[in-house]
């Protein structure tokens, strides 16, 4: 009995609840998830159902063969179990037997003599079997120990292999973690590599358009070579009128400065009367050249016209110069061209003489906020709010360079020469670029971002810059420094320095404090200094003006008017009021090199000249 508790107690603890192990056979079915309908249900179902496979498949099916091997050692130990009952009743019947078969204590010696015979015979006889049940009972107890043992030791190694199989387990689910990593590894290399053949697929896109637009290009270069030489051959046919032209114009010229000889002559005597006749002969030497040839412009060396700049009154002349308002404007050095910027991204080019538009530059993308014409007057500078700097040719109106390296607005740029330009910018540099490599040879950094520049003596190394922190700034380009810093010359932004036109050791500085000041670039003293109860500069790219004598300073105010001081004495001579509209910040004004001819420009497009 105790051995049969024994087993059913082993057999529990192995393998659980024994009758669920016989009636499932010690196999648990696995669900198959690759037919069809196994992807129509939901997925929360179809995640039970993986997780019961993996439970049936790793706690079930995996320790079958352990349960049936078990199972049939319990059958063998219940069948041996049987047995030995068997045996043990069959021996205690036998026994009772022999106890019933003994002759009782008071029978006659006759009946005893008679089956005395008999009596010992079967006793003997029951003596064997009796030994014989013993031996088969003391083997079958061998077995039953032996069965025992064999069961301790099936226990044994089955917790050894349940241990074995935790291990396999545990290495199972560490490997299925790293082929989950490498999975999601190859998945992001997969998805790298559909991005990286799209890069590819678009650059290639690009090569092709790139090789298409070079094989036009080539194909415009060779019809452009056959244009230049068909050009080249007309040069050469209009250099020859040119000089023929050329020659006749100097005869004139002669004529024309023995005329102005006698004219000085007789000043002496007539001023006033000299003077009206010297300025209606110089308005009479326009030359007038048919329109098949090259015009060639009458060029008036300095100091030739002695007399008084022009004072403006009253407006001769009124145009809407832009489609948007206008910021900036200069003339040629002969004052024959002007050339204007504004907010609609182009520069224009202006007859002074007819007033009539000769040509549009364009290929800024934002404001043009800055122009000057070369010492040549072969190219114009414009710098505009695109973060770079442009320069076309005069007469074509074709672009020649583009000067990029700016990382902020550019609101000024002058002309060291022909040959270097130099720009400042909102960025806080200022930059030197070489026209012929077209590239910036030197970048200085200025600390506060430059309003206006201008070169000192001439075409020089020096020059002058005006800042928004109310400084002034004098550099040597060749060494990148400051030479001198006037930190306090202004309350306000600078929005403009212009040179002297007669005394080079002179600039002229402009200001939102509403002041204008003359500044000796030998001392750095404040010279003069300029203002006006109705003078209110109301623009930070608001550019003064000197008369190309040297004796007036303009500038406009933020309601329309101009306002002109005497440059000696710091008065104020005229405010024209009434012209610009009333509102509109006059954002420029200057006299032509001639200073016949006085311009201005405010933010409402229109462009005045004056009389």
């Amino acid at each position: 009995m105790f051995s049969s508790q024994n087993s059913s107690y082993m057999m529990m603890g192995v393998g659980g609840n024994g009758g669920n192990i016989y009636n499932n056979q010690f196999y648990s079915p696995i669900i198959s998830t690759s037919a069809q309908s196994f992807n129509s249900i939901a997925e929360w179902k179809r995640d039970i159902i993986r997780q019961l496979n993996d439970r049936n498949q790793n706690q079930t099916n995996n320790y079958s063969e352990f349960m049936r091997i078990y199972t049939e050692l319990l059958k063998r130990e219940r069948t041996l179990n049987d047995r030995t009952l068997l045996y043990e009743k069959e021996i205690v019947s036998l026994r009772n037997e022999k106890k019933i078969q003994q002759p009782p204590s008071g029978s006659s010696s006759s009946k005893g003599d008679s089956s005395s015979s008999s009596s010992m015979n079967r006793v003997s006889g029951m003596g064997s079997t009796i030994e014989e049940m013993e031996q088969k009972l003391f083997k079958l107890q061998e077995d039953l120990t032996n069965s025992y043992k064999r069961n301790a030791d099936n226990a044994s190694s089955i917790l050894l292999l349940n241990d074995k199989n935790k291990d396999l387990q545990n290495e199972l689910m560490s490997k299925e973690i790293e082929i989950e990593r490498i999975r999601s590894t190859i998945q992001q290399d997969l998805d790298t590599i559909k991005r990286l053949e799209m890069v590819v697929i678009e650059k290639e896109n690009v090569s092709q358009i790139i090789r298409d637009e070079l094989s036009s290009l080539q194909t415009e270069f060779l019809h452009n070579e056959s244009k230049v030489v068909k050009l080249e051959q007309e040069n050469s046919s209009l250099v020859e009128r040119w000089l023929r032209k050329k020659n006749e114009e100097a005869s004139k010229m002669n004529e024309a400065n023995d005329f102005y000889q006698k004219m000085v002559e007789q000043r002496d005597n007539t001023p006033a009367k000299a003077s009206t006749q010297l300025s209606e002969t110089v308005s009479n030497l326009v030359v007038k050249v048919p329109d098949n040839e090259v015009p060639i412009p009458i060029v008036l060396e300095k100091g030739v016209f002695s007399s008084e700049a022009m004072l403006p009154s009253k407006a001769k002349k009124r145009w809407t110069g832009h489609s948007s308002e206008i910021y900036c404007m200069a003339f040629n050095s002969i004052g024959n061209l002007l050339a204007t910027g504004g907010g609609d991204k182009c520069v224009k080019v202006w007859d002074v003489i007819s007033g009539q538009q000769k040509s549009t530059l364009l290929g800024a993308s934002q404001s043009i906020v800055s122009v000057s014409f070369s010492p040549n007057d072969e190219s114009i500078l414009g710098t505009s709010n695109d973060n770079s700097a442009r320069l076309w040719n005069t007469e074509l109106g074709r672009s020649r360079h583009t000067l990029t390296g700016h990382i902020g607005k550019v609101y000024t740029g002058k002309f060291f020469n022909s040959n270097r330009v130099v720009t400042g910018s909102h960025d806080r540099t200022i930059k030197l670029w070489d026209l012929q490599k077209g590239y910036c040879t030197r970048t200085i950094f200025c600390f506060s971002s430059c309003n206006d520049l201008v070169i000192l003596g001439g075409s020089g190394n020096h020059l002058a810059s005006g800042h928004v922190d109310h400084s002034v700034r004098f550099w040597d380009s060749n060494a990148g420094e400051p030479t001198q810093v006037l930190s306090s010359i202004h309350e306000g932004q600078i929005t403009s320095i212009t040179n002297s036109p007669t005394n080079t050791n002179q600039i002229l500085t402009n200001s939102r404090d509403h002041t204008l000041k003359i500044i000796d670039i030998r001392t750095f003293d404040t010279i003069r200094t300029f203002k006006d109860p109705e003078y209110r500069n109301g623009l930070n790219w608001t550019k003064a003006s000197w008369s190309p004598d040297g004796r007036y300073i303009a500038s406009g105010s933020i309601d329309g008017s101009i306002c002109i001081w005497d440059a000696t004495n710091g008065k104020t001579v005229k405010v024209l009021t009434k012209v610009h509209n009333n509102g509109s910040s006059v954002c420029c004004c200057s006299w032509s090199p001639l200073a016949n001819i006085f311009i201005s420009a405010d933010k409402d497009k229109n462009i005045i000249q004056w009389e």
